[in-house]
């Protein structure tokens, strides 16, 4: 009897071995049109060969010199991927209709405990509602009248390295420089209220720090993406606490804003909302967010005249603090970086400055368009250092890319931007600019 049980519980282990190992193998053979990187092993695959470090970024430029513009990735037994790194084919994949395309769980999903169910994180009709009703805040005439307050941080950024330079002190960390302009320019666009962040450490931005690396870790470690396992690490403990600190600076500032509106109400008796007033000098994304809430029949309210809830307006106003001042942080520094590396082309960008400036004129919105040349020395550094490496989606229907590859339901998509940006196909020496533009 003992036997029989035995022969009976190996056996159904065997078919479940088996009956893994040929979903393996069916889900791999459905990328086989796809070129093949060598592997660790059948069954780890790729796992731990991209590194999130300068070696990482030197196997993707690897890559893209062998394969010019996609190849299959496996992460492990159950997580393929395909990888993209041409124009031409990501074309169908960003064009595709928001009804089909999703967000990932393993780039994106473990973002949520700190960024909520905001629009970057969203997918299908629900990204579809509220990107409607985040719209209408970066409508040109709110971001005209944001040039006079980058003018404002900027200047007190400048008044701060006089400061620090009259102390005989010769050298700064531009990162930290950047951050604390970034974060002072953005509360004052974006929120309506002066962080008085410059000259001095802040809290928030050491906590998006940590939550940046954390997150990079825990993607690069697989245990770690078991929630069970992940809470109850070190790692865990040190997000959820990274965590706690932005969610705090970001209640607070939305707080403060909702008792200004209420109080504004109360004194004047207006009825505020969105719809009527977002071309007001005053009026900002913290306004949309609270206001879109209270609208109910404008353009900042769904087909069903729903806003925004508590829980929206908050991770919003996370998404916004987040994206707005950790990308414009980074992709600053590499500008002033790349521009410290080619003094001709810096010269070139102050003499044009200088031009516009003369007599003591303050830079506006219209005399952005007149800086042509420092244009082109910022977008060629954002294509060589691009603040945002790559994006994931995953799609509900076959995706077709050129040479008639199919891309199964499900599977997951990874659009490196570093890679379009660097492939040696699109550009004809990818390091190497025109005479127009910085050369590395």
């Amino acid at each position: 009897m003992f036997s029989i049980m035995v022969l009976f519980v190996c056996a159904l282990l065997c078919a479940f071995v088996c009956m893994i190992v040929t979903q393996i193998t069916l889900k791999r053979r459905a990328l086989r049109h796809f070129s093949l990187p060598p592997q660790r092993n059948w069954l780890l695959g790729h796992m731990g060969m991209m590194g999130h470090d300068e070696e990482g970024l030197n196997r993707i430029d690897t890559l893209i010199g062998q394969y010019f513009h996609s190849c299959a990735w496996f992460l492990g037994p159950f997580c393929n991927i395909v990888r993209l790194f041409h124009p031409e084919h990501i074309k169908s994949l960003l064009s595709a209709p928001a009804s089909i395309t999703f967000k990932d769980k393993i780039f994106y999903g473990f973002m949520k405990p700190w960024l909520g169910n905001c629009l970057l994180l969203q997918s299908g009709q629900e990204w579809s509602r509220h990107r409607k009703l985040l719209t209408p805040a970066f409508h040109f005439d709110i971001l005209k009248k944001y040039v006079s307050v980058f003018n404002q941080s900027t200047n007190s950024m400048l008044e701060e390295w006089h400061r620090i330079l009259a102390t005989g002190q010769n050298t700064l960390d531009l990162f930290e420089q950047m951050s604390c302009l970034t974060l002072d320019t953005l509360l004052k666009c974006t929120f309506s209220c002066s962080g008085h962040t410059q000259g001095k450490a802040s809290q928030y931005t050491a906590a998006i720090s940590e939550l940046s690396k954390l997150l990079v870790q825990r993607q690069h470690y697989l245990p770690y993406h078991w929630d069970w396992l992940y809470w109850r690490s070190e790692q865990g403990r040190r997000f959820q606490k990274a965590c706690d600190v932005v969610h705090a600076f970001t209640a607070s500032i939305v707080q403060r804003r909702r008792a200004e509106l209420s109080e504004k109400k109360e004194r004047t008796g207006e009825h505020l909302e969105f719809t009527a007033g977002y071309k007001r000098k005053e009026t900002d994304l913290i306004d949309l967010l609270l206001l879109a809430k209270a609208s109910q029949h404008g353009s900042t309210s769904d087909e069903k005249g729903e806003g925004l809830t508590n829980e929206e307006i908050q991770a919003h106003a996370d998404m916004f603090m987040f994206a707005g001042h950790d990308s414009t942080t980074s992709a600053l520094s590499w500008i002033f970086y790349n521009l410290a590396m080619n003094p001709d082309h810096q010269e070139r960008c102050r003499a044009e400055a200088r031009s516009l400036m003369h007599g003591g004129h303050t830079l506006s919105w219209e005399d952005l368009s007149q800086l042509s040349f420092t244009t082109m020395c910022i977008k060629e550094s954002l294509r060589l250092h691009s603040p945002v490496l790559a994006l994931t989606r995953f799609y509900s229907q076959a995706m077709s890319t050129p040479g008639n590859r199919i891309i199964p339901p499900g599977c997951l998509c990874l659009i490196s931007i570093y890679g379009i940006h660097r492939n040696p196909i699109v550009w004809t020496d990818p390091l190497v600019g025109s005479s127009y533009m910085i050369i590395l």
